[in-house]
This record gives structure tokens, sequence and C-alpha cells, in this order.
């Protein structure tokens, strides 16, 4: 797990997900021959994206989808929950920016011919 600030937050950039995914990322660049600071920096960009959606689904875990507003004094929306879509929303058109969502497609099943009923 990775290791927590001064103010007890989770610094997502020491977990080990943070470094497989940005490596495996970096890895399938380099392997199409997308090295330029171009590609590099976007995967980077990905990456902060990465963190800022980890923080907000431990807050959505931590709080729930809805929290008490204290001067309506009823439930409202977490707003955690819409930053986290708009979040995944960004990181998908990188993802796909990067031409990786091909290769994701590319690289799962479409379904066997053998498969029995």
């Amino acid at each position: 797990m990775g290791k927590s600030n001064a103010a007890g937050e989770k610094n997502w950039r020491q977990t080990k997900a943070f470094r497989e995914l940005r490596q495996s990322m970096l890895e399938d660049l380099t392997a199409r021959g997308l090295v330029d600071r171009a590609y590099t920096d976007k995967v980077e960009e990905y990456m902060d994206f990465w963190v800022q959606r980890q923080k907000l689904e431990a807050d959505i875990a931590a709080r729930g989808v809805t929290v008490a507003d204290a001067k309506r004094g009823m439930p409202v929306e977490n707003r955690s929950v819409s930053l986290s879509v708009q979040v995944s929303r960004q990181m998908l058109a990188i993802f796909t920016a990067l031409g990786l969502k091909d290769d994701a497609c590319a690289a799962s099943p479409q379904g066997d011919d053998d498969d029995e009923l």
C-alpha cells in the first residue's frame, strides 16, 4: 500500500498500481515507437488524472454518494461522484488519443465459435 502524507492522505503515486499502470502505458508507447515527449507527457497527464480519480473514489467510499448539506439540512450529492465521472471521461479521451483504446479492444476476446450452449 502507498504511504500516507502528513495529513493522513494516501500517496497514490507511491502505490504498486500507479507504478505498474504507468510502466505498462510507457512500454506500450515504446513498442509502437511513440517515445516523443508529446506522448510521454500525455501518459503523465493520464496518471495525474488517475491519482485524482483514486482520491475521489476514496472520498465516495468514505462519505457515500450523498452527504449532509449543513446549510440546507438535507442530503445532497457528494460532489466527488460527478467529478469522478468527469475525470474518468478525460482519462478515456487521453487513453484513446494515445491509441491504447484500440489496443485494448483488439486484445479483448470477441467470443469463440467453439463455445457450447
